[in-house]
């Protein structure tokens, strides 16, 4: 049965965001077959403060492409003149230990979530968090977790200066992000060494 969205309640609402949290967990996206990114992401101790302790990494496997490249005219906070802004959404996730070692680009990794951040303790990885990128083809990655297995990937800097964009967590954002992964937003700095 389709349902008109001028028929569309809050009480039907409801129990489709109730019915979306408790199918946790997450299945895989329709996106992971087209995963070009892992992220490397600092959980900081203090939520936002990129200087605060680091209290575990995220990896984040996802679809990514490119958006802009800034010029020094749209330059700013987290987006610095060179960088080149990069959109997509998370696949798959795991929460590490604060030095993981090259175990985050192995293709024996074991992941712990589909679609969205790993949540531990009410905390999860937020925004802005600064850590590293592989964009490259991830069929070569091996056990060992080497970076230079594809001569063409780019491993350098990466900051996220967002998750969830427009849709966030709750309303719309409760019954998209399960389908399609949750929205990440952030810089690959080429100009950084990783």
């Amino acid at each position: 049965m389709t349902t008109s969205p001028r028929r569309f309640t809050s009480s039907q609402h409801s129990h489709l965001a109730q019915h979306s949290h408790a199918a946790q967990p997450w299945q895989p996206t329709p996106l992971q077959l087209f995963a070009n990114a892992r992220l490397l992401l600092a959980e900081n101790a203090i939520p936002g403060d990129t200087t605060s302790a680091v209290v575990a990494m995220h990896v984040l496997e996802c679809f990514l492409l490119r958006a802009n490249y800034i010029s020094a005219k749209e330059n700013g906070p987290g987006v610095d003149t060179g960088d080149f802004t990069y959109s997509g959404m998370i696949c798959r996730a795991s929460r590490l230990p604060p030095h993981p070692g090259a175990i985050w680009l192995s293709n024996s990794l074991s992941w712990q979530q589909n679609g969205r951040r790993v949540a531990s303790g009410g905390r999860t990885v937020v925004a802005p968090s600064e850590g590293l990128i592989w964009l490259g083809d991830l069929s070569l990655l091996n056990p060992a977790g080497a970076a230079d297995v594809d001569p063409y990937a780019q491993h350098t800097q990466f900051t996220v200066l967002e998750f969830g964009a427009r849709a966030g967590s709750g309303g719309i954002g409760a019954l998209l992000q399960p389908l399609i992964g949750e929205r990440v937003f952030g810089t690959l700095k080429p100009n950084r060494l990783a």
